[in-house]
């Protein structure tokens, strides 16, 4: 059964997701610690390599090279969840890498596949969890392409926000309350949009009185009126 925290992490993949079963099994995995901004560089190409990490601490985003080569990040990966590591280099070409890279200060516990199905045959609910973590990343990654594929800066915050209200429905007040931890330039490579650009839109809607923006929430006062702002850029 999925909850509001699952959706949520859909759209704000900055966000956890529930806490992952596979991490009652980290006995059996491989530690390891990053420091901020180090990566994870390699793959998987066999059933003995490290496969599937557990995130016990910190968070680990997944980037992929852009052809100007900078960074573009896909989603994250957070305390309790988990990630699968590219396998057969089918996701770096030439000089356009795949990397997973520490947020912060971060524990990671990497399990090989062989591990993993061993684990999934002895629990079948890992199984399940793992298609879950997969799908995770499907609905991540399909979601920023759907918000972003529209011209208009202030129409991709306004969907991205519409959906978000789909999940966090209004209160007794009429507002839906939307907790969320992700940055100005966080939210701006979501929605590849100039991190300037995303900070005035936000400003526009706040002065307006149709949102309120906080380190921990983002509230939504005037859902109705938000379609108002799509030709708005």
């Amino acid at each position: 059964m999925l909850t509001k925290e699952d959706y949520t992490a859909v759209l704000i993949p900055t966000m956890p997701f529930k806490k992952l079963k596979i991490g009652a099994y980290i006995d059996q995995a491989r530690k390891r610690k990053l420091f901020k901004d180090e990566v994870i560089t390699v793959s998987a190409h066999d059933k003995d390599d490290l496969y599937y990490y557990y995130v016990e601490k910190g968070q680990m985003r997944c980037s992929f090279t852009k052809i100007n080569g900078e960074p573009a990040t896909l989603f994250f990966r957070n305390e309790g969840n988990a990630f699968s590591i590219e396998y057969g280099g089918i996701a770096s070409l030439g000089e356009y890498k795949m990397h997973y890279v520490a947020t912060k200060d971060t524990v990671v516990f990497g399990f090989t596949q062989e591990q993993l199905f061993r684990i999934m045959q002895e629990d079948p609910e890992i199984y399940y969890e793992f298609i879950f973590v997969c799908h995770m990343a499907f609905g991540q990654m399909g979601h920023r392409i759907s918000n972003t594929a529209v011209p208009s800066s202030m129409q991709r915050l306004v969907i991205w926000l519409r959906k978000l209200c789909a999940i966090h429905g209004p209160d007794a007040q009429g507002a839906s309350i939307i907790p969320t931890n992700i940055t100005i330039q966080q939210l701006a490579d979501l929605l590849s949009i100039h991190v300037t650009t995303c900070s005035r839109l936000i400003s526009t809607l706040e002065a307006d009185g149709i949102i309120k923006r906080t380190r921990n929430e983002i509230a939504v006062y005037h859902l109705d009126r938000l379609s108002d702002y799509e030709g708005i850029d």
